[in-house]
């Protein structure tokens, strides 16, 4: 058969482990593994679009990242895989909490939780919630700073791009830079879907 003379991945499960054991691989090998995969994965899975969006966010490919986000979000309303009809593809609505707050936040849970916010160039800004050992933090970014909100629990240090935050029932809000996209990167093409417009 010419299928087998050809490298077709369905899903990438190499980067959804670097995602997850993010913390296990160097950043060199990260981008050699992501430059690979995403030349042969076809994303016929509803599974997969996300995790690559959260690597190649990781990475700085923040067009590449916005597009498989949108069609994340977007795989049931514009039926994106001609099957809607027969329902739903709910892993593609998790994944499109895990495009936001782990790809576009930066969230990691490598024995603390960690941040690294960017805000996409077509929007103006993005909030989201999550609940770690027993604290509920709402994180806020906006073109002027992150802000983070502890909503419940006692207290809870955090890291926003490799700089300790601690907030407290005292102190529960503090607010910091939102990194700007680099330079070089440019917005990506406007699509029919705004997310999050505040």
């Amino acid at each position: 058969l010419n299928l087998y003379r050809k490298q077709v991945c369905k899903q990438a499960d190499l980067i959804l482990a670097q995602f997850l054991l993010g913390d296990q691989f160097d950043k060199e090998q990260k981008r050699r593994d992501y430059e690979y995969y995403k030349g042969i994965t076809t994303h016929d899975s509803s599974l997969s679009g996300a995790i690559f969006a959260i690597q190649a966010a990781e990475l700085g490919d923040h067009d590449q990242a916005y597009e498989q986000f949108l069609t994340t979000a977007r795989m049931d309303l514009d039926n994106c895989h001609h099957n809607t009809e027969h329902g739903i593809h709910t892993a593609s609505m998790a994944g499109t909490w895990l495009c936001l707050s782990a790809g576009f936040g930066g969230m990691r849970t490598y024995g603390e939780l960690s941040f690294a916010p960017w805000l996409p160039a077509q929007w103006e800004g993005y909030s989201f919630n999550v609940t770690y050992r027993g604290c509920r933090v709402n994180v806020s970014v906006q073109p002027a700073g992150t802000t983070y909100t502890l909503t419940k629990g006692r207290g809870i240090t955090l890291q926003h791009h490799r700089n300790q935050v601690t907030l407290t029932s005292e102190t529960p809000a503090k607010t910091l830079s939102t990194r700007p996209l680099p330079p070089q990167a440019e917005p990506a093409v406007a699509s029919k879907a705004q997310f999050v417009r505040n």
